[in-house]
């Protein structure tokens, strides 16, 4: 009688990574306890990262025919003695390779892709007695118009302004509860090597002063969608860190972000080229913002008009539910179950703040096509043939400047210093709608077909 083939766990090569962890690996249906893995070197400015497993002959078989997604959770004790606990999610593993041999049966290593990774490193004893310093945090930010204007300037640039007879100030955006932030360029090094070239990738926001690092998260979330708003592009934190200089350091990445596409050099940002406005929209905005009823309706409208290459019937649709979410966010009506209809927000709206919005194409009409009932039309179904998606394009842009100047009232915003004034739209083709809502005008008067 043949005795049974050994079963082997093959590992590869593990250069150029970090530690090895023990921990559990876990997916919906299965928990592999004491699983060895380790992850790729990772630093801030990171947007995709790996994570490699070690598993045993048992583990892999069983891992086999699992699904994901995983997650794990593991620690390890540094050189000296501090804590390093990860939690990695939404990993996606590569199948795992078996090789059947005359002699064995030899199981590969297998890797994925980290969605997520949060590590916390806790400081006991004497490394713990050893910390002291002011507490903080630290972002890693996405470049965007606002924060290129409110960052504050490098030691090199303070030196050439000072050589030249100019002064610079620096800008700090007061946050929740005394906290403080500065905007920083980031920069990494792009090339390895003796001679390191240096590339700008992004912006740092330091925090001082922190009390809470939760709430300091959401103050930053904030500052970045007030700032993508503003700038007609969206940035995003990538990576963040909090330091309060007691038990622990807690650091965040979120991975397999692609970089958002560039404002494009057509498209001039909301707010107006001017440093001091930019900083003063920024602190006003947040302000408001931070004290507000409603914020994640808010939050959409604001995602609505970031969004990129829809088709133009969502587009419309996507603004127009923006609007009704704004007009929410800028009444301050206490919640109710029931939501009033759009036209009765946007008529307490123009009273409540006595802006009439009336040289944009009308939101609402008792003559003409408005654009409530261009929405209407494509809710349903409606077609519209191609020489009518010219009247389209330009209600789409009605519709967005709306939307702009709607929450920029709300922000408590002077409509005349941004580029949703009726000076600034005079010399788009779109502001001159009335011609194209003609074209509607007679589509929605021709008699209804037979078929």
């Amino acid at each position: 009688m043949s005795s049974r083939r050994p079963e082997i766990a093959v590992p590869e090569e593990a250069a150029g990574r970090g530690p090895i962890l023990t921990g559990e690996l876990h997916s919906r249906n299965h928990r592999y306890n004491s699983m060895l893995v380790q992850f790729e070197e990772i630093r801030p400015s990171t947007r995709k990262a790996r994570i490699f497993l070690f598993p045993t002959a048992e583990q892999a078989r069983e891992l086999q025919h699992d699904r994901g997604p995983f997650s794990f959770e593991g620690s390890f004790v540094t050189r000296d003695c501090v804590v390093d606990h990860r939690l990695a999610s939404d990993i996606w593993l590569k199948p795992i390779t078996q090789i059947c041999h005359k002699e064995a049966v030899y199981w590969a290593q297998t890797s994925g892709q980290i969605g997520a990774l949060e590590i916390r490193e806790r400081y006991e004893g004497p490394a713990l007695q050893n910390r002291t310093g002011e507490p903080f945090a630290w972002f890693v930010a996405d470049r965007c118009f606002l924060l290129q204007l409110i960052a504050n300037p490098e030691r090199q640039e303070e030196e050439e302004a000072s050589r030249h007879g100019f002064s610079t100030t620096k800008f700090a955006l007061n946050l929740t509860d005394g906290a403080i932030a500065e905007v920083h360029r980031y920069l990494r090094s792009h090339r390895p090597g003796i001679l390191k070239e240096k590339k700008k990738m992004g912006y740092s926001i330091h925090v001082k002063g922190i009390r809470n690092a939760a709430q300091v998260k959401a103050d930053i979330d904030a500052l970045l969608l007030l700032s993508s708003f503003a700038s007609r592009e969206r940035a995003v934190s990538t990576h963040w860190s909090a330091d309060t200089f007691k038990e622990e350091v807690v650091r965040h990445w979120r991975f397999n972000f692609e970089k958002f596409p560039e404002r494009d050099d057509r498209v001039e940002p909301l707010i107006l080229r001017n440093k001091n406005d930019c900083q003063d929209f920024i602190q006003q905005a947040f302000d408001i913002y931070s004290q507000s009823l409603h914020k994640p309706i808010l939050d959409a409208a604001i995602y609505a008009l970031l969004a990129k290459d829809l088709p133009l019937e969502l587009e419309i649709a996507r603004l127009f539910s923006g609007i009704q979410g704004a007009l929410v966010f800028a009444l301050q009506a206490p919640p109710s179950r029931n939501r009033p209809q759009a036209r009765t927000l946007f008529e307490e709206f123009v009273r409540q703040k006595g802006y009439p919005l009336n040289d944009l194409w009308p939101l609402y009409s008792d003559t003409g096509t408005p654009l409530s009932k261009i929405r209407n039309s494509i809710v349903h179904g409606e077609a519209f043939s191609e020489g009518e998606f010219v009247a389209l394009s330009y209600a789409a842009e009605n519709l967005q400047w709306h939307l702009e100047r709607i929450i920029l009232i709300a922000l408590g915003w002077d409509i005349e210093k941004s580029t949703v004034s009726g000076k600034a739209l005079n010399h788009y083709y779109a502001y001159h709608w009335q011609k194209e809502q003609n074209v509607l005008d007679a589509r929605s008067s021709d008699p209804p077909s037979n078929l």
